[in-house]
């Protein structure tokens, strides 16, 4: 909060403001705690269903270890990705601030006019890039369930989807958006404890080992370093079985976000989508659990050119 400096009244009026706003945010935060408290515990993870194009559960939870069930009961491929929102902002200023210059700039993109689509982007407010990039789940073919593991802080965060329409327009803009407030209440969860560990590096791309025997298994992700890319944002990775080898090099074209033409649904045939963990930041690491059954697959993270930075790996399950 800035400082003010006035005088006498000035000084009364605005200390007693921030005191009563700080007892009213006590006040909230405190009663989301009891609120929690409040409800049963039936799970040991948050159940998240899309239907169609939305995210459906809670409102609210507890910091600490957390594991998202993400049930895609959609006819389109979806993941979400956790974004932490600075100065206590919400939804309402995400929608308020960001929609209306992104909408203009896809309708430009789809158009051709791509300096008018990034004029556009000057409208984009300061706060915008101090959002913290949290975590989350990875691509979710239709009618499936993956599962994953990350740790939160405390705080406000939006969830979305951006894979596109057919049209060139992110799920987001057609309801894929959701806040979720994360309160200080330790959850109390612990670490998960992996089977495999799976490593991601800007300079050295993904390692994983070469194969293993079909079975359920929790594998760590270790995000070594990070950075931004030509798309904006980091390195993240995503688990698919691969019909056939041949389909790696599609795959890695549709994941080519920087292009506009790109990761629009329907996703190419022949890939399945068991998630992933979605950006987290340096040294951070989320948690994985499928079930993997005999076949071929790929780890790839979801940036341009992912194959030419060797950011995928190929392994069998046997």
């Amino acid at each position: 909060m800035m400082k003010l400096t006035s005088k006498n009244l000035l000084f009364a009026v605005f200390f007693s403001t921030v005191a009563l706003s700080s007892c009213n945010d006590r006040n909230k935060n405190t009663k989301l705690e009891n609120e929690i408290a409040k409800q049963p515990i039936t799970k040991d993870y948050v159940e998240v269903v899309t239907t169609g194009m939305n995210f459906e559960l809670v409102d609210t939870i507890s910091a600490g270890w957390t594991t998202f069930k993400y049930i895609n009961n959609s006819l389109e491929p979806h993941f979400f990705i956790l974004e932490k929102m600075p100065d206590n902002l919400g939804i309402a200023d995400y929608k308020k601030d960001l929609f209306p210059p992104f909408i203009e700039a896809f309708k430009y993109f789809e158009k051709g006019d791509f300096p008018a689509g990034m004029k556009e982007f000057e409208k984009i407010p300061e706060w915008f890039y101090r959002l913290e990039l949290a975590g989350g789940v990875g691509l979710t073919s239709p009618k499936k369930t993956t599962t994953a593991t990350i740790h939160l802080e405390p705080g406000k965060y939006v969830m979305e989807c951006y894979v596109r329409m057919p049209n060139g327009m992110a799920h987001v803009f057609m309801g894929m958006l959701k806040e979720l407030v994360v309160v200080e209440k330790e959850n109390e969860k612990n670490e998960p404890k992996a089977d495999y560990e799976i490593t991601l590096s800007s300079e050295t791309g993904i390692t994983f080992v070469d194969s293993l025997k079909a079975g359920n298994y929790t594998m760590s992700v270790y995000f070594k370093d990070q950075k931004k890319y030509e798309h904006m944002l980091g390195h993240d990775v995503n688990l698919v079985k691969i019909a056939h080898d041949s389909l790696i090099e599609s795959l890695g074209e549709w994941l080519n976000t920087s292009d506009f033409k790109a990761f629009r649904s329907p996703a190419p045939d022949g890939l399945t989508f068991l998630g992933g963990i979605e950006d987290l930041p340096e040294k951070n690491k989320g948690f994985i659990t499928t079930d993997l059954k005999k076949g071929s697959y790929i780890l790839i993270s979801e940036i341009p050119q992912a194959l030419e930075r060797k950011m995928y790996r190929t392994f069998k399950v046997y």
